[in-house]
């Protein structure tokens, strides 16, 4: 598993010791970025998905809901 490479930041979401950043891929896919206590866990990209999707997927994982490798 590696870092994707992501061109543009949108938003940033934050929670207790989460953060999650979407992004837009070279290919205009969006993405999510995840983080916890400021460590990289695991990049998704959520190709043929809106900005919408992206983002809620960001939500869940800081609220923890979602759960990244």
């Amino acid at each position: 598993m590696s870092m994707k490479v992501f061109n543009d930041l949108y938003h940033t979401f934050r929670g207790d010791s989460r953060k999650a950043e979407v992004w837009k891929d070279e290919y205009g896919n969006w993405g999510c970025r995840f983080w916890e206590n400021n460590i990289w866990k695991s990049d998704e990209i959520y190709k043929g998905h809106s900005e919408s999707y992206a983002e809620s997927a960001a939500d869940n994982y800081v609220l923890g809901i979602k759960h990244v490798g």
